[in-house]
């Protein structure tokens, strides 16, 4: 467990943001679909990508073993539902797992695609669940109909290997798709690298064809920016420089700007990056849809119940089948300072509390957002203790030295 107090300083100075790590696994799987050796600028350091690229090169390595070889993403998503689709055309026999809140995160919209697509994948434990048995072979192209209301990796998966399918691939949505700034990242991504990609409302073409790989840079991760914005609406003395956070970038988390306008904090582009301050302007209450922009949601919930702003999200449903049940596990963790958070037809209402019985020790879920946007409310609270604080390698490596370097924290490890 670890114990975050907080000195009663301004925040004020530059922190770097890890790099994205969303871009870094779609550069990945189009530099192994390629078969390409260019080596990234800047590639995330995240347990996410680390993991993809060790898989990525286990497969290739292990490819047309006739025994089931075995690879377990653990509570990464994008790992595995990236390499649901990779290793259905990959020759080889493949066992993909994960941990057990995997096992509970549907997959069966993408494995009915990649089916109809000529794909051999069997469930060996719960229908449309992983784990998943893949025997690897050569995929038709053609088209497709995708239920991607519970997940945009769905589609983003088949995108990427679909300049690699005979005839390319059209993808039908049958439903509103979530997270669809993913969707143009991928798209943006596989363009760079010289695919053939057109997007309207309710179809995705890719034409076959192949990635022309080049080194690139990969930008500073958006969703990361998140906890800074939390920590600058609760400090009105704060002025923060993330630096080449771009206003131009492809990450649709840039939504942030946006958001936050309304809780008090001001964003203005430099040539250096982004300069984050207080404006003085709090609103009572905030009404927002987060279907495009789904991974701020905690940071956005834990800064209203902060400040004491009553707040209204749609769109965030989805939020149940992510690496926790993020909207059950805000309403557990918020609770513990009065907040409620209540469902009210497609939408959350969000009231917050003033009352905190005892020390605040916070669960992380095994959740990485949800401890990074937790412990912001030391700033809040004077002391708040994050159970399980190590999660948050899974993208932000680096955030609790981030935090100490600061000076406006102590941290300290203690016993739960």
């Amino acid at each position: 467990m670890l114990r975050i107090s907080y000195n009663n300083k301004d925040i004020t100075g530059t922190y770097g943001l890890p790099t994205s790590k969303s871009i870094s696994n779609r550069l990945l799987m189009m530099r192994a679909l390629e078969r390409s050796k260019v080596l990234f600028d800047n590639l995330s350091d995240a347990d996410d990508t680390y993991m993809m690229r060790v898989y990525l090169s286990f497969i290739n390595t292990c490819a047309g073993s006739t025994i089931p070889l075995s690879l377990d993403t653990h509570n990464a998503g994008t790992v595995f539902r990236f390499l649901t689709a990779y290793l259905s055309q990959q020759e080889g026999r493949w066992l993909l797992t994960g941990g057990e809140r995997m096992r509970q995160r549907p997959i069966g919209a993408l494995v009915n695609a990649l089916r109809s697509l000529g794909a051999d994948i069997k469930y060996t434990e719960k229908e449309g669940f992983p784990p998943l048995l893949i025997h690897g072979k050569k995929l038709r192209g053609g088209e497709v109909e995708l239920n991607a209301s519970s997940s945009s990796q769905y589609v983003s998966a088949l995108m990427l290997i679909a300049p690699y399918l005979s005839g390319g691939l059209i993808i039908r949505l049958k439903k509103e798709t979530v997270s669809s700034t993913y969707i143009e990242m991928t798209a943006t991504q596989m363009r760079n690298f010289g695919a053939t990609v057109s997007i309207t409302e309710k179809e995705i073409k890719v034409a076959e064809g192949s990635y022309c790989i080049e080194k690139i840079r990969v930008e500073p991760d958006w969703s990361s920016a998140a906890f800074w914005y939390e920590m600058v609406a609760f400090n009105p003395g704060a002025k923060v420089l993330l630096p080449r956070l771009s206003e131009n970038s492809v990450q649709g988390d840039r939504f942030l700007t946006t958001v936050f306008t309304e809780l008090g904090v001001q964003s203005d582009f430099t040539d250096d990056g982004l300069v984050l301050s207080h404006n003085g302007k709090v609103a009572k209450s905030i009404d927002f849809d987060f279907t495009r922009a789904p991974d701020i949601v905690p940071s956005v919930m834990v800064a209203c119940a902060g400040l004491g702003v009553e707040s209204r999200f749609r769109g965030i449903e989805h939020l149940r089948i992510k690496e926790s049940d993020r909207i059950l596990s805000m309403q557990q963790e918020l609770g513990k300072t009065g907040t409620e958070i209540v469902q009210e037809g497609e939408s959350y209402l969000l009231y917050p509390g003033k009352k905190v019985t005892g020390k605040l020790v916070f669960n992380s879920h095994d959740d990485h957002r949800m401890a990074m946007s937790l412990a912001p409310l030391a700033m809040k609270f004077g002391i708040v203790a994050i159970k399980n604080p190590d999660v948050v390698k899974k993208s932000y490596p680096g955030f609790w030295d981030a935090l100490r370097k600061t000076g406006v924290f102590t941290l300290e490890t203690a016993e739960d």
